[in-house]
């Protein structure tokens, strides 16, 4: 039997139909998911939707080293010939069955919050993802024994601009790895009167984020550090890299589907989407390793 939404209040709402139930699902599964998927919009996204097959085919074009020198001279010609990658998609999805008593006696609305749930298991999800491809990068800095610091982002930097790869760069560190970095921009246990070593450390001390270090933009992400993604509970893959170091190809977005099952007394709610991730240049990012225990001495 499937997972029943129930609840014991006897406060009536105001839901009347199925319709005015989908519609509040759906803004607030599309609502939660936008606003809790926070490494989707950090990659390049490629949208097939409205073409046939599942699979997103990625060209890759060499970078041309050949050239002519000297006045009328000849061009030569070259033969250009793409790689491609190809990102397979796959469908996921999650249901629970909303009985009638629970529909008209709960207190809240219901169907928002059965939308924010699945809303935030889809983000969940795709963020998960992402962050296991952090580990597939070739180029790495620091180890899992080592606190976060402002040298390993410097040095993820160097090492990508040694690869003739540019910025705009992002940073994706756990909060363990944030806390430490904070602490080191912000020279915890310093005197009063000395204990920002920079405008940046000033502004962790003010608002809580780091905001921009050595030009990459940083942003901290609870699953790093997890099992979910392949991590140790005392181990952090972070990684500083650019856009189009990972992809992600989206087959079908957020869809919720309802249907009545008259025999419990309910209606049955499925939220599904169908995507792929992978990573799509190996040099364009860099794993940073680091512990994942915040040092509070």
């Amino acid at each position: 039997m499937p997972n029943e939404t129930t609840s014991g209040s006897v406060t009536i709402n105001s839901f009347t139909g199925l319709s005015g139930l989908y519609s509040n699902i759906v803004q607030s599964a599309l609502f939660t998911m936008n606003e809790k998927a926070m490494l989707r919009p950090l990659i390049t996204e490629y949208d097939i939707s409205g073409q046939n097959g599942k699979t997103a085919q990625v060209p890759i074009y060499p970078i041309s080293s050949t050239y002519t020198t000297g006045e009328g001279q000849d061009a030569s010609n070259q033969q250009i010939t793409a790689t491609v990658v190809q990102i397979e998609t796959d469908e996921i999805a999650a249901m629970t069955t909303l009985t009638d008593t629970a529909r008209d006696s709960a207190a809240d609305n219901v169907a928002a919050s059965i939308g924010k749930i699945f809303g935030e298991t889809i983000a969940r999800k795709i963020d998960e993802d992402i962050v296991a491809l952090f580990a597939g990068f070739s180029n790495v800095v620091g180890d899992h024994s080592t606190a976060m610091s402002a040298d390993l982002i410097f040095k993820a930097v160097a090492t990508l601009r040694n690869n003739s790869v540019y910025g705009p760069y992002v940073g994706v560190i756990s909060p363990n790895a944030a806390f430490d970095l904070k602490k080191q921009l912000t020279n915890s246990g310093a005197s009063a009167m000395s204990h920002a070593l920079s405008d940046l450390g000033n502004q962790a001390l003010n608002e809580g984020f780091i905001g921009r270090l050595a030009g990459v933009d940083i942003y901290e992400s609870a699953l790093i550090g997890t099992s979910a993604v392949g991590d140790s509970a005392t181990g952090a893959s972070c990684a500083v890299m650019t856009s189009d170091a990972l992809a992600i190809a989206i087959k079908k977005d957020l869809n919720i589907e309802t249907e009545r099952n008259a025999s419990v007394r309910g209606t049955e709610i499925v939220c599904s989407a169908t995507y792929g991730v992978k990573e799509i240049f190996d040099n364009h990012g860099v794993l940073v390793k680091s512990d994942n225990v915040a040092t509070l001495s």
